[in-house]
């Protein structure tokens, strides 16, 4: 009776001993703060435009602001006459207002994902687009088809003719409100009325 005790504990060691040598991951990766440092005030702005653009173009596919009427965007600039271009082709029958909170919110991603590339770089917010358009000149052109509906040029350090506080996000998070509002009061008057 000893020895079958003794050969139980024993296998249950062994399979404790199994059990947590199993659990443990074959790798560890190195937890390591990132290194992030500020350029110095006085070195030269160079954005890598690529990059941008990509970055902006993904930003969009990140929230819930979905312009289903643009066709093509691309963002591009030159570092050494420090200008940012945008460039947006849209569809037929899109309203002056549609684009206007399109461009805002162009012009802010482009802002904060400079910021992102160097952090000198002031952010936009709902009350000015940032400090990247005080050191680039900003060039905005919107098409459909043939037809050029904007082709706008600021110098930079220029005041940008676009509203800041615009935010597609807000826009589409109110009219859900308002939809909800309406379906909730279509409900409450289906049921008075049933």
């Amino acid at each position: 009776m000893r020895n079958l005790r003794r050969w139980m504990m024993m296998g249950i060691a062994a399979l404790a001993t199994v059990s947590v040598s199993a659990c443990k991951p074959t790798y560890e990766a190195p937890v390591d703060d990132p290194i992030m440092t500020t350029a110095p005030a006085d070195a030269p702005y160079e954005l890598d435009f690529d990059q941008l653009n990509d970055d902006v173009i993904d930003s969009f596919s990140k929230t819930h602001v979905v312009f289903p009427f643009v066709k093509s965007m691309e963002i591009s600039g030159n570092n050494d006459t420090k200008n940012i271009e945008v460039e947006i082709d849209i569809q037929e029958g899109v309203a002056d207002e549609a684009v206007q909170v399109l461009l805002s919110d162009v012009t802010k991603k482009i802002d904060n994902n400079a910021y992102i590339q160097d952090f000198r770089i002031k952010k936009a917010d709902d009350s000015q687009f940032g400090s990247v358009y005080d050191i680039y000149s900003y060039t905005y052109k919107v098409t459909c088809g043939d037809t050029t509906l904007y082709d706008t040029t600021i110098n930079a350090g220029e005041s940008i003719p676009l509203d800041p506080s615009v935010d597609g996000n807000k826009i589409m998070d109110a009219l859900e409100q308002q939809e909800q509002a309406m379906s909730q009061s279509d409900a409450e008057t289906t049921t008075s009325n049933g």
